[in-house]
């Protein structure tokens, strides 16, 4: 699965556990890492067998979250340039390569 971020700022939190642990502490950060690790190795984000994947909407748009520890959950929307569709219109998850991480609690 290929990532990429919204912002500056969640690719920062992303890429440097330093500004990870500042952001939401040493236990969230690392389990963090854990998801995104994770994450850069499945073929299907819905059968990730960790973080109990959701589909929902947030602000309109179809997305999947990730539990990372307790209520923090991460959101991703689908980042493939034409998206893979049900017959229903909705994302086709098991189809999509490449995430777009909107959101990491409340930092956007």
């Amino acid at each position: 699965m290929f990532i990429t971020f919204q912002s500056k700022k969640l690719r920062t939190i992303c890429e440097s556990m330093h500004e990870a642990n500042e952001i939401f502490g040493d236990k969230v950060a690392s389990r963090l890492r854990s998801r995104l690790s994770d994450l850069s190795v499945t073929d299907n984000i819905l059968l990730l067998p960790v973080g109990s994947p959701e589909v929902c909407f947030e602000d309109g748009e179809e997305c999947i979250t990730i539990t990372i520890l307790g209520d923090v959950k991460m959101g991703f929307v689908c980042g493939n340039t034409v998206q893979p569709k049900n017959q229903d219109n909705t994302i086709n998850w098991s189809r999509v390569s490449r995430i777009r991480l909107v959101f990491i609690g409340d930092v956007k």
